[in-house]
C-alpha cells in the first residue's frame, strides 16, 4: 500500500535553526479539583497558563474488550473499550496502575491500529502503567468511509506506482491516481480533509470535554505526533505535558519528508544489517543481508510479483521502524520480517511479509489522512528529476520516488504551521536512524520544536536504529515515567542504549 508509506512518505517534520531550551518549570500536576475552575475543567476560554493535568472528573463509559481487541494483552493487563463518536478509544492498566493518577493519552498515527498499540504497550513492560492508566485514542475514520474507501483497481494503482516500465507521470497513470481519488472523495462527500491530523487532534478535545479536565498529557508515538502537535497548535491553552516518540515530519512538505525518509531508510537497513546477530535476523553478514533485501525488492518491480514493489517497500520500511535493538529480549516483528527475507528464495515469498502486506492493505486510511496532512506537493515535473537523483539510492531511492504521485491527485489542504506553547514542556525521543523521521533526527526534530515555540524540549536519543522508541526500550518508558511525574528532573540531553 503505498498508502501507507506514500502517504507517510507524504510526511514528516520542520526544519529550523536550533535554540537552546530554557529551564522547564514542570506542569501542575493533580489529583484534585482545581479552585476557581468551573465543571467542565476549564473557564470555557483557553488561557496562556499551563493547564492543571487532573484525574477525570467524569468519564466515558468502559466496557471489556472482547475477541480481537484483548487479543495480546498480557495477563496482569487490564484492556477496556469505548468510543468517542465513531473513534474507538481503549484504556490500558495493569494490577499496579495508581486509581489516583492522571490518564496518559497516546496517539499513533493512521498505521497503527489501537488495538495493535494497545497489545505492543501492555507487552513491552510495566513501567507506563505502573504510574498511571494510558488512553489509547484511534486515529479518526479507520471504522468508516476513510478506512474502506479505496477499491480494488485504486489499490492496485497505487501499489503498482513503482512498477518497472511504469511512468507514474504519464497520462494514463495519471487518470488512474485520479480515479484512485475520486474513489475515496465520492465516498467521503465533501470531508476528504476531516482526517488528517487536524480532525484527529479535534477527538483528543473532545475527550477532555468529555472528561472535564483542564488540560491533557499527550503521547504521540510516530506518526500520532503529527496529531499531538496538531493538538498543541489548536488548543495551546489545553496541553499540559508532551512527549513525542519518533516525530514524523509535520510541515506539510512531502520533498523533504521524502528525503528523509530514503536517508532514514537506508541508514535503518544497513545499520539493522550490521547490528543483528540474532538466529531470527538471518544468514550472512551485513552486505549480503542488504543485498538480498535490494534483491527482493528489484524482484518485485517485476511483472506478476506476489507482493508489488511499492507494497514491499512499505512493508520493509515498516519492519525498519520495528527493530528491537541489542538489549532486547527476543526479536521484534520487524526484525523476522526482514530475516525472513534474507533467507527467503527468489521466488518465494515469506508468510510473514505477505501478513504485513494484507496488514497495510487492510485500510484506505494512511491514504486518506496522509495526503490531507501535504500541503506542499512535489509538482509532477520533479519526480522524474528526483527518481533520477534518488536511483543511486538503492533499494529505495527510485521506489520512494514513484510513491511521490499517490497524493498528487487528491485535494491539498492549506498549511497549518505548528505551534507549540512555551510554557509546555516537552519530551523527545528517537532513534538513530528512522526510516520516517531520517537518520540522526533527533536534534534536528528538536530544533524544530523549538522553531515553533516550545522553550522546554528535553531529548532523548536511544542508541539503535528503528522507530517507535517507547515500544522497545526499558530505559525510554522509565525516562518517560520520571518525565512526567517532574519535567524538572528530566536531563537536557540523555541517550538510552542500543
Amino acid at each position: 500500500m503505498t498508502r501507507a508509506l506514500g502517504a507517510a512518505a507524504a510526511a514528516v517534520a520542520v526544519v529550523a535553526a536550533a535554540c537552546a531550551p530554557l529551564p522547564a518549570t514542570g506542569p501542575r500536576l493533580a489529583t484534585g479539583d482545581a479552585p476557581g475552575r468551573d465543571a467542565d475543567g476549564g473557564t470555557g476560554q483557553e488561557t496562556a497558563d499551563r493547564p492543571e493535568w487532573l484525574v477525570p472528573r467524569s468519564d466515558l463509559t468502559w466496557t471489556p474488550c472482547a475477541g480481537n481487541r484483548a487479543r495480546g494483552i498480557p495477563e496482569d493487563a487490564t484492556v477496556e473499550c469505548s468510543m468517542l463518536g465513531d473513534t474507538p478509544v481503549l484504556r490500558l492498566t495493569a494490577t499496579g496502575t495508581p486509581d489516583d493518577a492522571a490518564p496518559l493519552v497516546v496517539v499513533a498515527g493512521p498505521e497503527t491500529s489501537p488495538d495493535t498499540l494497545t497489545a505492543r504497550l501492555a507487552s513491552a513492560g510495566p513501567e507506563l502503567t505502573d504510574s498511571r492508566p494510558l488512553v489509547v485514542v484511534d486515529h479518526r475514520g479507520r471504522s468508516g468511509a476513510a478506512g474502506a474507501c479505496l477499491s480494488f483497481p485504486a489499490r492496485r494503482t497505487l501499489d503498482g506506482l513503482a512498477d518497472r516500465g511504469t511512468d507514474p507521470t504519464s497520462p494514463e497513470v495519471r487518470g488512474a491516481l485520479a480515479d484512485t481519488a475520486q474513489s475515496c472523495t465520492d465516498q467521503l462527500q465533501g470531508r476528504e480533509l476531516d482526517f488528517g491530523a487536524a480532525g484527529a487532534a479535534e477527538d483528543l478535545e473532545r475527550l477532555r470535554q468529555e472528561w472535564g479536565v483542564p488540560g491533557l498529557a499527550v503521547l504521540g508515538i510516530g506518526t500520532g505526533a503529527r496529531t499531538a502537535l496538531a493538538y498543541a497548535s489548536a488548543h495551546p491553552g489545553r496541553l499540559s505535558a508532551l512527549v513525542v516518540d519518533s516525530p514524523a515530519p509535520a510541515d506539510g512538505d512531502q520533498e523533504a519528508a521524502a528525503r528523509a525518509a530514503l536517508d532514514g531508510s537506508d541508514s535503518a537497513l544497513r545499520l539493522w544489517a550490521a547490528s543483528c546477530t540474532r538466529p531470527e535476523c538471518g544468514p550472512g553478514d551485513a552486505d549480503e543481508k542488504v543485498d538480498a533485501i535490494a534483491s527482493a525488492l528489484d524482484r518485485a518491480r517485476g511483472p506478476g510479483a506476489t507482493v508489488p514493489a511499492a507494497l514491499l517497500s512499505d512493508v520493509v520500511r515498516s519492519a525498519l521502524a520495528d527493530l528491537s535493538g541489542a538489549s532486547a529480549a527476543a526479536p521484534s516483528p520487524g526484525d523476522v520480517i526482514l530475516g525472513d527475507l534474507v533467507s527467503a528464495a527468489p521466488d518465494e515469498t515469506p508468510d510473514s511479509v505477505r501478513d504485513r502486506a494484507t496488514e497495510l492493505s487492510g485500510t484506505s486510511l494512511p491514504y486518506v489522512a496522509g495526503c490531507s496532512d501535504l500541503s506542499r506537493r512535489v509538482p509532477v515535473n520533479r519526480v522524474d528529476e528526483l527518481s533520477s537523483e534518488w536511483a543511486g539510492t538503492p533499494p529505495f531511492g527510485e521506489i520512494l520516488a514513484a510513491q511521490l504521485s499517490a497524493c498528487s491527485t487528491w485535494p491539498v489542504p492549506g498549511q497549518a504551521p505548528v505551534s507549540v506553547p512555551a510554557d509546555v514542556p516537552v519530551l523527545l525521543l528517537g532513534g538513530i536512524a528512522d526510516p520516517v523521521a531520517g537518520a540522526a533526527a533527533v536534534e534536528p526534530a528538536a530544533a524544530a520544536l523549538t522553531a515553533a515555540g516550545a522553550t522546554d524540549v528535553r531529548t532523548l536519543t536511544w542508541g539503535a536504529p528503528g522507530s517507535r522508541v517507547t515500544l522497545h526500550s526499558v530505559c525510554a518508558r522509565t525516562a518517560v515515567t520520571g518525565f512526567l511525574a517532574d519535567p524538572d528532573t528530566a536531563e537536557d540531553s540523555a541517550a538510552c542504549p542500543s
